[in-house]
C-alpha cells in the first residue's frame, strides 16, 4: 500500500513538472525579493533630537523638584530622630517624638511611591507623543526607501549591525524638522 502512495506521489510530481515545463516555467523556487533592512537607535533619537532634549529637560526639572521635596522630608525625619535620641527615653516627649517620627516615615514612604508613580506617568506623557511621531517617520522612511524591515537596535536582540544600515540620523533630522527648537 505504501508503495502505491509513493508511486502516486511520484506520478503527481512528474505531472506537475511536465505542466511547468509546458507552460515555460521552471521548478526552482522563486527568488525572494531583495530585502532592504535598516536599524535605528531609539535612545539616540531621544537624546539627540530637539524634541527629546526638550522632553528630557522638562522631566529632569520635575524630577529635581520632587527629589528636593523628598530630601526635605528626609531632613525632617533626621531632625526628629536626633531630638528623640537627645530626649529622656522614658519621658512623654520621647513618646511623642517617636509617634511623630513614625508618622513622618509613613508619609515619606507614601511620598516616595507617589513621586515614583508621578515621574513614570510624566515620562510616558513626555515621550509618548515623540514615540508616536518617530513611528510615523519610520513608516515614511520605510516606504520611501523601500525597506522591508526596520529594527530598533536597542530592543531587537541584534548583536551586530553594519553602521551604514543605521538610519537614526535621518529620523532625528526629520523629527527636528517637524519640531522646531524651543530651547
Amino acid at each position: 500500500m505504501l508503495r502505491r502512495v509513493a508511486f502516486r506521489r511520484g506520478l503527481l510530481a512528474a505531472g506537475v513538472t511536465a505542466l511547468a515545463l509546458v507552460a515555460g516555467g521552471s521548478l526552482s523556487a522563486q527568488e525572494p525579493a531583495a530585502m532592504k533592512m535598516a536599524v535605528f537607535n531609539a535612545d539616540r533619537i531621544m537624546a539627540e533630537s530637539q524634541a527629546g532634549q526638550q522632553a528630557l529637560a522638562l522631566f529632569n526639572q520635575l524630577r529635581d523638584q520632587r527629589v528636593a521635596e523628598l530630601q526635605t522630608q528626609q531632613q525632617e525625619i533626621d531632625a526628629l530622630r536626633q531630638q528623640g535620641l537627645a530626649s529622656d527615653p522614658n519621658s512623654v516627649e520621647a513618646a511623642t517624638l517617636a509617634r511623630q517620627l513614625e508618622d513622618r516615615m509613613v508619609q515619606m514612604d507614601r511620598l516616595q511611591q507617589d513621586v515614583q508613580t508621578e515621574l513614570g506617568q510624566r515620562q510616558n506623557e513626555l515621550t509618548g507623543a515623540i514615540t508616536q511621531q518617530v513611528g510615523l517617520i519610520i513608516e515614511e522612511v520605510g516606504l520611501e526607501g523601500g525597506y522591508t524591515l526596520i529594527f530598533n537596535s536597542i530592543q531587537s536582540g541584534l548583536v551586530f549591525v553594519d553602521p551604514t544600515m543605521d538610519i537614526s540620523d535621518l529620523i532625528i533630522e526629520r523629527l527636528d524638522a517637524a519640531n522646531p527648537a524651543d530651547l
